[in-house]
């Protein structure tokens, strides 16, 4: 084990420990605070972490690690800030917040929520967390909407007819289906509405899951293909 760094023995202190603690030395105060709640225990929700803000290096994350954590604040509808206690505030995505989908949408967590988490996920100077249970692996990240001609493509599409679809990802209106293309151009992403969604999906809801639906329409204006599983029985 290395030496301590902690004390210099060839800089004499000014005086003896016990004369800087009453003389109110600054330094000295904060160790002895350190020191005690080590041994006694801090305020409740406190850590040594927080009091010495020891932050950890990105370099030293691992993907698959569990932590400690806690939400900083919700950002739209997209997910979470969080602090896991590194140098760099950590993002967990919605479709991460639990397993299945987040019936109580952003509010699932809320700022100052403890939570554990995994680490989904490390860019460059990004960290993807988790609370997913399960493996780790994940599809490629997918969000191209449709364009007018892909919508057009499912204009007369027959009502009875079942398409399969995969989970893309996930916001508090509903799950983001991937959806072929109808007219040899490429996939594209639609919503499929949680009132149009049955609850075992949205219970056992995962990214890459397949989907059964039908198409119940189109909306020009809004480029959207308007889907549904209340129909899509096989």
């Amino acid at each position: 084990m290395a030496p301590s760094t902690a004390a210099h023995p060839e800089k004499p202190l000014p005086a003896a420990p016990d004369a800087m603690v009453r003389q109110g030395c600054p330094a000295t105060k904060v160790g002895v605070f350190l020191l005690a709640a080590a041994i006694f225990g801090g305020p409740k929700g406190w850590s040594f972490a927080e009091v010495s803000d020891e932050r950890i290096p990105l370099a030293d994350l691992k993907v698959g690690e569990e932590m400690d954590a806690r939400i900083k604040k919700p950002w739209r509808m997209f997910g979470w800030f969080v602090d896991i206690g590194a140098t760099k505030d950590a993002f967990m995505e919605f479709e991460e917040g639990c397993d299945g989908f987040p019936v109580d949408g952003i509010n699932t967590w809320r700022k100052g929520a403890s939570l554990t988490v995994r680490i989904l996920d490390l860019d460059v100077d990004r960290i993807y967390l988790t609370t997913r249970t399960g493996p780790l692996e994940r599809p490629p990240r997918f969000r191209r909407a449709p364009t007018a001609e892909d919508v057009e493509s499912y204009g007369n599409m027959d009502a009875n007819e079942i398409i399969d679809t995969s989970v893309c990802g996930m916001s508090p209106g509903g799950i983001w289906l991937r959806v072929p293309s109808r007219n040899a151009g490429e996939d594209f992403r639609t919503l499929l509405r949680l009132e149009d969604c049955e609850e075992s999906v949205k219970e056992s809801a995962r990214l890459g899951m397949t989907v059964p639906v039908s198409v119940t329409g189109i909306d020009r204006e809004k480029k959207r293909v308007l889907v549904t599983m209340m129909t899509a029985k096989r």
